[in-house]
C-alpha cells in the first residue's frame, strides 16, 4: 500500500488537487484526515493547514487482485500468485494450482487469452501502457526452450537450403523471443507477416527478397 500525505486549506480542495495531479477517480484511493486545519486569529495569525493521508494500492497488488479474481471466475479456488517487476514487465507467476492444464489450455492459448485480458484490465485502470506476462508452473519457460530448439533447427535448414521458412502463428511474446534469437544468427533475417494477435514469423536467408513466397515450417509437437 502506497501512502502519500498532503496538506492545504480545506479537505475538499486537497482531495480535488490530489485527484487532478494523479488523474484519479474517488474509487481509486482511500483517505484519512490526519489533522483538521484552523483559520487562526482573525483568519490572519496562527492558522494550521489541514493534513490528509492518501492510501493507494501498488500496481503489483492490483495485478495480483485482478489475477486472483479471474482465476476464481474460471473455477480455480486455490493458487499461489506472485507478482514481480523485471525488464520493464510485470511477471505473474501462478503456482500450486490443482488444474494447471485447464489454465494453460491447448498450446497455451487459454493462458495467452488470460494474459491478454489481464493486460487490458490493468491498463484500463492504471491508464498506462504496462506489460504483463503470466506463467503457470513454469510452463512458458518449458515452451520457450522447445520453441527455441525448433527455431534453431529451422535456421539450420534455411542456411542449408537457402530458402525462407514461415513458422506457425505465434503470440507477440514468442515472436519477440524468436526475433531476438535469430538476430544472433548474423547471416539470417526475420520478418513478421499476417494480421491479428497471432502473426507469423518468416526466417529468411541473407539475400532473400521480401516478395519471395516462403515455405512453411513443420508443426511444433504438442507439449
Amino acid at each position: 500500500m502506497k501512502i502519500i500525505e498532503k496538506q492545504g486549506k480545506s479537505t475538499s480542495k486537497i482531495i480535488a488537487a490530489f485527484m487532478a495531479e494523479n488523474n484519479l477517480e474517488l474509487d481509486d484511493f482511500k483517505f484519512e484526515v490526519v489533522e483538521e486545519g484552523s483559520s487562526g486569529f482573525l483568519n490572519l495569525f496562527g492558522g494550521k493547514p489541514t493534513k490528509i493521508k492518501f492510501l493507494l494500492s501498488d500496481v503489483e497488488e492490483k495485478i495480483k487482485k485482478f489475477a486472483s479474481e479471474m482465476l476464481t471466475r474460471s473455477g480455480i479456488d486455490s493458487a499461489d500468485i506472485s507478482v514481480s517487476l523485471r525488464d520493464n514487465a510485470y511477471l505473474v507467476d501462478i503456482n500450486n494450482v490443482q488444474n494447471a492444464g485447464f489454465i494453460i489450455g491447448k498450446d497455451g492459448k487459454f493462458l495467452d487469452s488470460f494474459q491478454h485480458l489481464l493486460n487490458q484490465m490493468i491498463n484500463k485502470v492504471e491508464k498506462k501502457s504496462l506489460r504483463i506476462r503470466v506463467d503457470v508452473d513454469g510452463y512458458r519457460a518449458r515452451r520457450s526452450e522447445a520453441l527455441l530448439a525448433k527455431v534453431k533447427s529451422i535456421a539450420e535448414k534455411v542456411k542449408e537450403k537457402g530458402r525462407s521458412i514461415t513458422m506457425e502463428p505465434l503470440s507477440s511474446g514468442n515472436r519477440r523471443l524468436v526475433h531476438q534469437f535469430v538476430e544472433k544468427e548474423s547471416k539470417l533475417k526475420t520478418m513478421t507477416v499476417g494480421n491479428g494477435r497471432f502473426k507469423r514469423i518468416v526466417i529468411l536467408p541473407p539475400n532473400a527478397k521480401k516478395n519471395v513466397k516462403p515455405g512453411k515450417a513443420p508443426r511444433t509437437p504438442k507439449q
